[in-house]
């Protein structure tokens, strides 16, 4: 899991400790603090009735909810119709929503809400689980365990592995459900000129030709990912590429379905198991005909959140041009705002558990089991049609990540905070499991010292990568 860590900001593991236990442990003393007193002053008065007036508040709040969520999520024949601060909007969609993102679910049916979870900043949110992990570590004697839960992944696959060896590790007989891929190292003491050329012959080596897909090889929720047309645009996205690193070459999929699957098995186990299956639609819109992109994006809830990395008010994001902004799709056009479709940019995530069928298990523990000591991680696909996914044919890994990697199925929009946080702790309580397993196998978890040194230059590295878009 990724919580108990610097991450992605940039802090120290000390820092992050201390501040997560601190937040925890403050609102946990406010709020417990509140509630004795007001409990100690309003149950001598009301007595017996103290439970009829809290059984009556809960059935209030309870109702205000489910009348909010209906008003939100409430679907018409042939429209959305979501509440848009004191106004309602409604953007036509297509007769055929299945059509919007070739070989998915339609989202017809799907609440494009903002959860509160999202609104909530990530160290308040992760303070929980910060705890937790604490406690788990004590549990253990190790607050590092994790980072043996795959033995032979830098620091587990908590974050800075390699995307790359982690491929690379797949078994040959299980190659072919990879997308075709090759790595070039941007050397500091060659020139512009050279590095393209080394580019042009890895890619002429592997038959590829323009447009690929480039991005680091150790990345985080899509950052420095990008679609790239010609040598023009990929000379654009070497000028900021960090010197003396690893970069990835991907064909570009033709399939438009994607999805997270998260797979586990016990050391010692004969089969392992898919335990999430996410399925992930990138930022868009729909056109209806006179909308500008821009009009649309403030329509929609879930878009206009993320409005600053459409503009390109994210450091780590492009965004869209004036042009782009400006452009009116045609009715029922689905525009695309992004290029990755990470939650961290718009992204719609919705759990796909009921689409797990025992050939895709079948499928996917041939390929985690082809992976020499690989437990618990997460493969991040591209398919044709659901239904052939659900068969397991016809799709492509385009990154496997490690214990890091969530079970994003926690990030659908739908899922209750309090369901999500039963979810993060029970996968919390598996990757330690799988951890205390390995160790006992002889396996030794990282050092502070070394796992602090390996965490600053890891956030270092993501700080510096290009946008993407």
């Amino acid at each position: 899991m990724t919580y108990a860590a610097c991450g992605i900001l940039g802090e120290s593991l000390t820092q992050f400790i201390i501040t997560t236990l601190a937040t925890g442990v403050a609102y946990t003393a406010i709020f417990l603090t509140l509630f004795i007193k007001l409990g100690q002053a309003v149950a001598p008065v009301l007595e017996h009735w103290v439970w009829v007036f809290l059984f009556a508040f809960g059935l209030t709040i309870i109702t205000i909810k489910l009348i909010r969520q209906r008003k939100v999520s409430a679907v018409t024949d042939n429209n959305y119709t979501f509440s848009v601060d004191s106004l309602t909007a409604t953007i036509p969609v297509s007769a055929e929503p299945d059509r919007q993102l070739k070989g998915m679910p339609s989202i017809k049916h799907v609440s494009k809400k903002v959860a509160l979870s999202e609104k909530i900043p990530p160290f308040i949110f992760y303070s929980p689980v910060a705890i937790r992990w604490f406690l788990l570590g004590l549990k253990y004697r190790s607050l590092l365990l994790p980072t043996v839960s795959n033995p032979l992944v830098e620091a587990g696959g908590l974050w800075g592995e390699s995307k790359s060896r982690l491929m690379d590790i797949i078994g040959k007989d299980q190659r072919n459900w990879i997308a075709p891929y090759t790595t070039v190292v941007i050397e500091k003491d060659k020139n512009d000129e050279e590095i393209l050329q080394s580019i042009r012959d890895a890619m002429k080596n592997i038959s590829f030709t323009y447009p690929v897909v480039v991005k680091p090889d150790i990345g985080w929720q899509g950052y420095g990912v990008r679609a790239v047309s010609d040598d023009e645009e990929m000379k654009n996205y070497l000028v900021s590429f960090p010197r003396d690193n690893i970069l990835i070459l991907q064909e570009l999929l033709p399939w438009e379905g994607e999805a997270g699957i998260f797979y586990s098995r016990l050391p010692g186990e004969e089969q392992g198991r898919i335990i999430s299956l996410t399925l992930r639609y990138y930022p868009h819109v729909v056109g209806d005909g006179s909308s500008t992109v821009r009009d649309l994006i403030n329509l929609d809830e879930r878009t206009r959140f993320k409005l600053r990395f459409y503009k390109g008010k994210d450091s780590l994001h492009s965004g869209l041009s004036e042009e782009q902004l400006n452009y009116a799709p045609a009715a029922d056009e689905v525009y695309r705002l992004a290029f990755i479709g990470s939650i961290r940019v718009g992204g719609l995530y919705r759990n796909g558990s009921e689409y797990i069928t025992e050939a895709l298990q079948k499928r996917f523990n041939a390929i985690g089991k082809s992976m020499p000591e690989f437990y618990f991680g997460r493969f991040d696909i591209k398919f044709k049609t659901l239904e052939t996914l659900m068969e397991g044919e016809e799709f492509r890994i385009f990154e496997v990540n490690g214990a890091g990697a969530e079970a994003i199925h926690v990030w659908d929009a739908s899922t209750p905070l309090l369901e999500m946080y039963r979810e993060l702790f029970r996968y919390q309580s598996l990757m330690f499991e799988i951890s205390d397993r390995n160790r006992t196998r002889g396996f030794e978890p990282m050092r502070a010292g070394e796992f602090f040194r390996f965490t600053r230059k890891y956030n270092s590295l993501i700080s510096s990568y290009p946008a993407s878009e």
